[in-house]
């Protein structure tokens, strides 16, 4: 079993880096390894958290499990874990992750030396895997050249919510009782103006997590209305518009929407691509907490859209690996969902809007 390569770049030495997810380790290698080629097997050892002189072997095969493992164990002295990272010459599309029998012996065989495998990951031309899930989807390698998040510069507020997850509270189940009791008169009345409804919903939206009470149902018959309103793609965009820009933007674009010659609905689209004037910083992030609650709130068949609007703005405060996450989820729920694949592809391809990237005084978000 060769080690083709055990140098590590001098701009990795001495230097604190902080790893939390495979893909911040991904990104990481070529500063950790330098240019490796592939088919190889990157290990990087750890003692105590703190890692080690990096090597680079060939993939083992069947029969070279044993020594494989053997090497590590013998160029990485002292260390009680390993990451293990099999950089492959093929695409991996969506079939089985290859080697994956021969990798977990390797693994298995080093933990009998209790040298733990604290990741056991593939990265290939098109994309990255990890041997602990191989049947879950393959992580696009455009993700690993994101920013980090939230992007350089961005403040970030405390508290500031992640992604929305379902809850189990008294306020999720009178939203979903008032998703099963409204009737299309209250949702046309609701449509009739669908601002007052959606600034309503956001208005009630911190008094959901307290069930029931005073005002009795009124923060979940809003937030279910603004649910079923958000189905409509023209009103989840509104919504979005709402949040980065005020109801007076908002309402502009509404006017426009049957007008084809108005610009409005170009404006709108341009703000979503992370370009204009630096919104309110304060609006934005109350927006985005109290769109969280509401999409907490709502049954999963029927968060995707709320998933978006909640991407998006985390996307405007420059958190661009969260609103990803928001977006491959509202996928896997809807499929349909046109605007979640577009929210990834942006934040694919710019990681955080013009008023985050650019540098200097008051275009700085919350500057």
């Amino acid at each position: 079993m060769a080690t083709r390569n055990s140098a590590m770049p001098h701009s990795a030495l001495m230097e604190t880096v902080t790893i939390r997810t495979p893909q911040s380790l991904l990104r990481l290698l070529p500063r950790l390894v330098g240019e490796t080629g592939a088919p190889s097997l990157v290990v990087l050892p750890f003692s105590g958290g703190r890692s080690g002189m990096p090597m680079v072997l060939d993939l083992p095969d069947r029969r070279g499990c044993a020594a494989a493992a053997q090497a590590i164990r013998a160029g990485a002295l002292g260390a009680d874990a390993v990451v293990l990272i099999a950089c492959l010459r093929d695409p991996l599309a969506t079939g089985p992750l290859p080697l994956r029998t021969e990798l977990v012996r390797v693994a298995e065989r080093l933990e009998r030396w209790r040298i733990r495998t604290l990741e056991l990951l593939a990265l290939a031309p098109d994309a990255w895997g990890d041997y602990a899930h191989p049947d879950a989807a393959r992580g696009p390698l455009a993700e690993l050249d994101l920013l980090e998040d939230p992007a350089p510069d961005a403040p970030e507020p405390a508290p500031i919510p992640g992604v929305p997850e379902g809850v189990d509270s008294a306020g999720a189940a009178a939203v979903a009782r008032w998703l099963e009791q409204l009737e299309p008169g209250d949702i046309g009345a609701a449509g009739a103006d669908p601002v007052a409804a959606l600034e309503l919903a956001v208005a009630l939206a911190p008094k959901l997590t307290d069930g029931p009470g005073a005002v009795g149902d009124a923060p979940a018959r809003a937030a279910a209305l603004a649910i079923a309103l958000v189905g409509s793609p023209a009103v989840r965009d509104l919504a979005i518009e709402l949040a980065i820009d005020g109801p007076e933007a908002a309402a502009t674009t509404l006017a426009a929407i049957d007008d084809d010659d108005a610009l409005a609905g170009d404006t709108a689209a341009h703000r979503f691509m992370g370009v204009g004037p630096t919104p309110d910083a304060e609006r934005l992030h109350d927006r985005l907490r109290r769109w969280s609650t509401i999409a907490e709130a709502t049954p999963l068949e029927a968060r995707a859209p709320l998933l978006v609007i909640a991407g998006f703005l985390h996307f405007f405060v420059g958190r661009g690996r969260t609103a990803g996450r928001c977006a491959e989820l509202a996928m896997a729920i809807d499929p349909a969902l046109s605007m979640a694949p577009l929210l990834r592809d942006i934040v694919d391809a710019k990681g955080a809007p013009d008023w985050v990237l650019r540098s200097g005084g008051d275009a700085q978000l919350g500057r």
